[in-house]
């Protein structure tokens, strides 16, 4: 590789760099974006389960074994 070659390498290295650094924040919040989306939409599904497919017995036992387990969790 000429030395004419590698200045050009760098150069065109060094500008997709600078590219990727000054797009990092946008790509980053697109991601979290898309987290937080998924997150809340799991949310919605789950709490439409629970209210409108599920007994109340079974939401009692539900409830029941979420605080045992969480009451035990704590102890460890």
């Amino acid at each position: 590789m000429s030395t004419f070659q590698k200045i050009i390498f760098t150069l065109i290295a060094l500008v997709a760099l600078i590219g990727f650094l000054m797009n990092l924040d946008a790509f980053l919040f697109s991601i979290m974006n898309t987290i937080i989306t998924m997150f809340v939409v799991v949310g919605v599904i789950y709490l439409i389960y629970f209210f409108f497919f599920l007994t109340e017995d079974q939401r009692k036992y539900k409830k029941a074994v979420w605080k045992n387990k969480w009451k035990y969790r704590r102890r460890k």
